[in-house]
């Protein structure tokens, strides 16, 4: 199997799996999609995130912020519900990445999603956008 680390290859798209994969690595599976700019690195999130899971998708996003990107898309895509526990996922995140100056971003993100971000008030910290991201429209703080 390759070596999917980051250290690897920053740039390419990572796919963290949800409570309902089979594979236990969150980085055993990656996913190909739009190419990502230098310093732009792309994460897939799937499935459900709650307190299962959220720990062992935190540290993943932890270990791409090592490379210092200087932006995390976390696409939500794929994700088919996400509870407050499981939003510990993006705090870790957005700690991690502001001691690297990375600016993190959900593109793909759903009513569901929205919602539970926006009531524990990650909308202040995390910008989303329905669709693919900076180009696409915003809709963060509604």
């Amino acid at each position: 199997m390759p070596d999917s680390s980051p250290a690897r290859d920053p740039h390419r798209h990572r796919g963290l799996l949800g409570a309902g994969s089979r594979l236990r690595h969150p980085f055993r599976h990656c996913e190909r999609g739009r190419e990502s700019a230098p310093g732009h690195v792309v994460v897939r999130l799937s499935g459900e995130i709650t307190a299962k899971n959220a720990e062992r998708i935190g540290e993943g996003l932890q270990e791409v912020l090592r490379s210092q990107p200087g932006v995390l898309e976390l696409d939500l895509r794929r994700v088919t519900h996400l509870n407050g526990d499981g939003t510990a996922v993006f705090f870790m995140a957005l700690r991690a990445a502001r001691s690297h100056s990375t600016r993190v971003i959900a593109t793909h993100v759903g009513p569901q999603s929205r919602g539970t971000l926006t009531q524990l008030g990650l909308g202040r910290y995390l910008e989303m956008y329905e669709g693919d991201g900076p180009v696409g429209s915003r809709r963060g703080d509604e």
